[in-house]
């Protein structure tokens, strides 16, 4: 009866710290979304503000505004100096609206997920899970987001590997399978000016392909909406990409995919390295929506299938495909992670015949 006159035997620090760090980390994330869409890294990006400046140019009442710039502070992305403050460095590379390198559906597609399932996580562990329509979830949160996570790192590496590959300098025509954003084509085509870009995808998510192109004044970068498992995808391509869909993970496309490679031709195929399967977060994030028409982890969705097992290289080889390079690639999007590179040529009718 009178236990509670002692002191608990578990140090009550590591319970508070445990809440206090979560909460203080939705916090700063909080503080985040709030000032990228009230733009508040773009009026700093002209220059060093006061808080009763800032609080005009965003309509933020001045004195909520001070703690919210104390907090922005404290996370690193605004510098104070003599209550007068600017964007930092990290701010201004990742949080200013022109930057190339902006996180802004990045942070829109977390603040979605937070609001729909974090914050009412009781009842999507006891009820159903959040059901996103196949627009919504590619076309408006997932993609966009995919593009500004690329363009940080992944792309830079993954284009530079292509195109140092002797054969990329004289490929003529190429095609994304599953592009999605597109960028991949897009910065393959600005790299080798003879190169005719295809990015093949479903309709609704060529019409963001296309905004990309537009974007970035491609001129030699085409869409084709499709689907890749039921469709032509054409031929005669030096360069065939599949990067972070079924394309790359089907052994039943690696016909398809064969025949519309010219001899010689490379199948660049990269596919995350399923680092984040033992991840607990992202366990827990994954059980916890869905996609209307499709349910996740069945038939052909990419992220619960292995990537390169072994029958899939015993049929890329049976195929005609020899692969000539192999690596990991650093992808920044979650610290520690990497995505899996593997480039294979069509080998020539005459080294088929030899091996047979």
């Amino acid at each position: 009866m009178l236990d509670f006159l002692k002191e608990p035997e578990e140090p009550p620090e590591h319970f508070f710290s445990l809440v206090d760090n979560g909460m203080h980390g939705l916090i700063r994330f909080a503080a985040l979304h709030t000032a990228i869409s009230l733009y508040l890294f773009d009026h700093l990006e002209k220059g060093s503000r006061t808080p009763g400046e800032l609080s005009l140019a965003t309509g933020i009442d001045e004195e909520r505004l001070a703690p919210l710039l104390g907090v922005l502070t404290h996370s690193g992305v605004l510098i104070n100096k003599k209550d007068r403050y600017k964007n930092s460095l990290l701010a201004s590379t990742y949080l200013v609206s022109e930057s190339p390198y902006c996180q802004k559906s990045h942070i829109h597609k977390n603040a979605v997920f937070l609001e729909k399932i974090w914050s009412c996580l009781p009842e999507r562990m006891i009820g159903e899970p959040l059901v996103f329509t196949r627009e919504e979830f590619f076309g408006d949160l997932a993609l966009p987001a995919m593009a500004e996570n690329a363009l940080t790192g992944r792309l830079q590496r993954t284009v530079s590997e292509i195109s140092g590959m002797p054969e990329f300098a004289s490929a003529k025509k190429m095609i994304d399978l599953g592009g999605g954003h597109g960028l991949y084509a897009i910065a393959l085509s600005a790299l080798n000016p003879g190169l005719d870009a295809y990015i093949f995808d479903y309709p609704h998510i060529t019409v963001l392909a296309e905004r990309y192109i537009r974007q970035f004044h491609a001129a030699r970068v085409y869409t084709i909406p499709g689907n890749f498992f039921s469709d032509d995808i054409g031929s005669g391509y030096d360069l065939i990409l599949s990067s972070s869909n079924p394309s790359g993970k089907s052994v039943e496309l690696l016909p398809k995919i064969v025949g519309a490679l010219n001899e010689g031709g490379l199948f660049v195929n990269v596919q995350s390295d399923d680092s984040d399967r033992n991840d607990a977060y992202h366990a827990l994030e994954w059980q916890l929506w869905t996609l209307d028409n499709e349910e996740k982890g069945k038939g052909r969705y990419s992220r619960e299938k292995p990537f390169m097992t072994m029958e899939y290289r015993t049929e890329m080889s049976g195929a005609g495909l020899r692969v000539v390079l192999e690596k990991q690639i650093k992808d920044d999007f979650h610290r520690g992670s990497s995505v899996h590179m593997v480039i294979a040529r069509k080998v020539l009718s005459k080294e088929v015949f030899k091996s047979s």
